[in-house]
């Protein structure tokens, strides 16, 4: 990731963590020192799964590239028998799931923790047990607070 791209994700980062997140040249330079080994697409797609599950804390930037890979190590992965431990369960997969395991792990990540302030009871096990099309439900009934992409290229002038 090069420093305009960096600079594109902490403007995001901004738009949504409005009072909680300053960026001047320090907080630019040491996010692109932990993000350059990675790619911009790669970050802004974690960046909204971050959202999803963490919508009251800010990233930062040595604990937000947990769970990005640079091409090299995606490419090695893909070329392997390479197996990967779910840094949200626990559990270990082949590569080629991870990332769709991932995808459902952080939703059901941030449902249990939705239902535990809405009072409801809901466990990691029985929304991983669940039928197909449940989590999306629940979601649909508390959908993640986002902020329309454009509105925020809109705030930054991009």
């Amino acid at each position: 990731m090069n420093k305009v791209e960096v600079k594109k994700l902490t403007n995001i980062i901004k738009g949504y963590y409005n009072n909680q997140f300053f960026v001047d040249d320090y907080v630019l330079d040491a996010w692109y020192e932990s993000m350059k080994p990675y790619d911009y697409e790669d970050a802004e797609k974690h960046l909204q799964e971050y959202l999803k599950n963490y919508p009251e804390v800010p990233p930062r930037p040595h604990t937000f590239k947990n769970g990005l890979y640079t091409p090299e190590e995606k490419e090695k992965m893909k070329n392997t028998n390479y197996t990967i431990q779910c840094n949200l369960c626990g559990r270990w997969m082949s590569w080629e799931t991870y990332e769709e395991h991932y995808e459902k792990c952080l939703d059901i990540q941030y449902l249990v923790s939705v239902a535990k302030q809405k009072g409801e009871q809901y466990t990691r096990e029985d929304l991983e047990n669940c039928r197909t099309g449940v989590i999306d439900k629940l979601l649909e009934k508390y959908p993640p607070k986002k902020i329309a992409m454009e509105s925020v290229g809109e705030l930054f002038k991009w």
